[in-house]
């Protein structure tokens, strides 16, 4: 009877027990000054219109609106905007810093955010709660509680037929729910990938920025910078001072480690990038030059040992690992091939290509032999890239579950972490996760054997300017220090432009170091800048995201910059004559991977542009004061260069690669002072006569009277012929982030 009362089809009075009944739902708004943030909907509303804002920047801003008025320790604050990620203190404080110029904050403005300093932060605007309610209907059927009428025995056959019929729908909705219980179980999102913890390995400052660091288990290999030149290092896994690896190559990169772990796979650097190979001992000494094969930058073992794989240009090559074979080339890529790796089954090759148009990276793939060459998506949405930035190098575990890359945007550097294998029908299985993040400079990282640590060298760019006191003979500290590069001089001599290292942008200066003024701000990236023959207009090599190099002119004074040129190639490095009527600069053909440089000349009257013929591969081009000559560097032929527009020739002045953004004429127009940055740790500055090529050194790293400096390049000259340069501190070292990956 109980059965058949829950299964009978409801009689017509047994409807007067439903009703209609009404539930609200609630929405918490905050309001402050002329904003109203939206929780549910992550939306920033000033003055009714949407602004937005970062993800992270809004999660701060909901923090410190629901505790408004309060301190919020610094500690506290990146734990409930970070919860599953390991970052570092950097990232809330620039995620601050782009919350408040969202806000519109200003020196004389309203202030929202407080800092505490060392402790935290507090919102100090007054901020309204406001409740939004939205009605929703909801039909509600009660059943009876009373049984029905005892049913009459001429109806038994009936009552049989609907109590089997009602067993039937019981065992179905047991086995739906059972169905929905175990897609459920399934569905829920697996447990994230995350850091626990980060370290430092290394504490000597020295790690080269851009080093790969491989290990043996035992000992982590990577190159140290000794002035311009880097050579071979190794520290213990469980931390120490690192040791220098005797080797026969002067100036090296390390690529790869092989599985035996017993052998290095070593570039010898080379000024146009095509480093020839090398296989060495782990324990140093003489290497094996790899057959003539030369590498761009990525190489990688085969997993038996016994093959090697590596990217020259945009091609990848697979090449035996005594290079007596012919290489095989196994695929040509849409731009410029770094970084290659081999998945742990020996079936796909990953690496990163460079875009040569906007120098941005992006990751790809590849089976082993070369083939279904494809883009790697994260499904996130495409965005104009600044150069450098993007998806690149990356590593898989040694299991082949994880493939952990990093990535560049706005300054921030991180790491994330993807699931390799399948894991239907888990909807987080193949999102990448992030796992590490820093507002400093994050090389490529390399798992340790057991795959529960990554390896990386950390490294935050501190720069300062320094001039070379003639008189005293040692660098003294030049317009208060300032992290500036690639100075130029205004024909009086009273005013410079430069670069601001730190962001990338073009200001201008009197020499004694007043009048101050940025004359060009983010996301343009300025370069080297040369001064009108009437000392109005200054012009400058720039690149915006997505865009290749161009020339631009912007007036000493401030205002928007104009573009000088088509656009069609990527164009950098000007000089003025010095009557003001043209400008000499390099110019790269834009193509699947960047050209050697040539030398142009733009007239400004007619804005013709016409090559100097023999300059290919010539950069650091300047025009003499005199009018008489250009002076560049051939990378190619490693020599330093003088063209006479008398007889419109080049011929050389001395042996050697001197550093191209670091040559410049003295005032009266017979000497040119270079530099070679790679001639070990004094890397000396040099000046060398028109007259009769003699060659003089006039000062080297002896004279910079500190312990900390990692390396430094000549700059500029001043207007009294004085060597410029900008020193690197040491801060670079090994990081080791220790992983939970489920």
């Amino acid at each position: 009877m109980g059965l058949w009362a829950v299964f009978k089809k409801p009689s017509d009075s047994s409807q007067d027990f439903s009703r209609r009944c009404m539930t609200r739902q609630e929405r918490h708004l905050f309001e402050f000054g002329p904003f109203r943030a939206d929780p549910n909907l992550r939306i920033l509303l000033r003055d009714g219109k949407p602004v937005p804002a970062p993800p992270k920047a809004f999660d701060i801003l909901l923090a410190l609106l629901q505790n408004n008025d309060q301190l919020i320790l610094k500690e506290d604050l990146m734990k409930a905007v970070w919860p599953d990620s390991f970052v570092e203190e950097s990232n809330l404080t620039q995620n601050i810093f782009v919350l408040r110029k969202i806000l519109g904050e200003t020196a004389g403005g309203p202030r929202y955010i407080i800092t505490l300093p060392r402790r935290g932060y507090r919102f100090a605007a007054e901020v309204r709660t406001v409740v939004e309610e939205n009605e929703r209907k909801q039909t509600v059927t009660e059943i009876p509680s009373a049984l029905p009428p005892v049913i009459e025995v001429e109806h038994r056959t009936k009552q049989k037929a609907l109590l089997a019929r009602g067993w039937l729908l019981l065992a179905g909705s047991i086995m739906i729910i059972a169905i929905f219980a175990g897609l459920a179980a399934l569905m829920y999102p697996l447990p994230l990938p995350r850091a626990l913890r980060v370290h430092q390995l290394t504490h000597s400052g020295r790690a080269e920025p851009y080093s790969r660091v491989v290990t043996d288990g035992s000992r982590v290999y990577f190159t140290e910078r000794m002035g311009g030149a880097d050579v071979l290092a190794q520290a213990p896994v469980a931390g120490g001072e690192p040791t220098l690896i005797s080797t026969s190559i002067p100036n090296l990169q390390l690529y790869d480690i092989d599985p035996d772990k017993s052998r290095l796979l070593i570039g010898a650097q080379s000024p146009d990038f095509n480093n020839p190979l090398w296989v060495m001992s782990t324990a140093g000494g003489s290497g094996r030059r790899l057959g003539d094969v030369q590498s761009s930058e990525g190489t990688a073992w085969s997993r038996d040992g016994h093959s090697i794989f590596y990217g020259q240009d945009e091609r990848i090559y697979k090449v035996t690992d005594d290079g007596g074979e012919p290489s095989n080339l196994l695929l040509t890529a849409p731009g410029y091939v770094t970084s290659v790796r081999l998945s742990p089954d020996g079936g796909r090759l990953r690496f990163t290509v460079r875009d040569p148009t906007s120098g941005g990276n992006s990751l790809w793939e590849a089976t082993a032999d070369g083939q279904n060459l494809h883009p790697v998506s994260f499904g996130w949405k495409a965005s104009a890239l600044q150069w450098g930035e993007g998806e690149s190098y990356g590593d898989w575990s040694p299991d082949g579950r994880y493939f952990v890359f990093r990535s560049a945007h706005q300054g921030v550097e991180s790491f994330w972490a993807i699931r390799e294998k399948s894991h239907w029908p888990h909807w987080n299985a193949s999102t990448p996760v992030q796992i590490y993040s820093s507002a400093d400079h994050i090389s490529e990282p390399r798992f340790s054997g057991d795959g529960k640590q990554l390896f990386f060298v950390s490294y935050q760019a501190r720069r300062e300017l320094v001039r070379y006191d003639s008189a005293q003979k040692i660098c003294v500290p030049y317009l208060s220090g300032i992290p500036a590069r690639h100075l130029s001089f205004s024909p009086d001599g009273k005013w410079a432009a430069y670069r601001n290292e730190v962001d990338g942008t073009l200001w201008r200066i009197r020499v004694d170091g007043s009048d101050k003024l940025q004359l060009t701000y983010p996301p343009m990236d300025a370069y080297h800048s040369s001064w009108s023959a009437d000392g109005r207009r200054i012009v400058f090599g720039g690149r915006l995201p997505g865009v290749g190099g161009r020339l631009y002119s912007v007036p000493v004074d401030g205002g928007n910059p104009e573009a000088l040129g088509s656009g069609d190639s990527s164009d950098g490095e000007p000089d003025f004559s010095p009557d003001g009527r043209q400008i000499v600069f390099e110019r790269w053909q834009i193509g699947r991977v960047a050209l050697p440089p040539e030398i142009y000349v733009l007239d400004l009257n007619t804005g013709k542009t016409s090559v100097i013929p023999g300059s290919k591969g010539f950069e650091g081009v300047h025009w003499s004061p005199d009018g008489k000559y250009l002076t560049a560097s051939d990378q190619i032929n490693h020599r330093l260069m003088l063209f006479d527009f008398s007889g419109l020739r080049w011929s050389e002045l001395s042996e050697g690669t001197p550093y191209g953004w670091g040559l410049r004429w003295s005032s009266d127009s017979r000497y040119v002072y270079y530099q070679h940055p790679d001639q070990g740790e004094e890397q000396p500055i040099f000046r060398v006569r028109i007259r009769d090529r003699k060659i003089e050194q006039i000062t080297s790293a002896r004279q910079i009277l500190r312990t900390d400096v990692l390396g430094y390049t000549m700059t500029g000259l001043t207007p009294g012929n004085e060597p410029l340069a900008t020193l690197v501190h040491r801060n670079s070292d090994i990081y080791v982030l220790d992983l939970d990956l489920p």
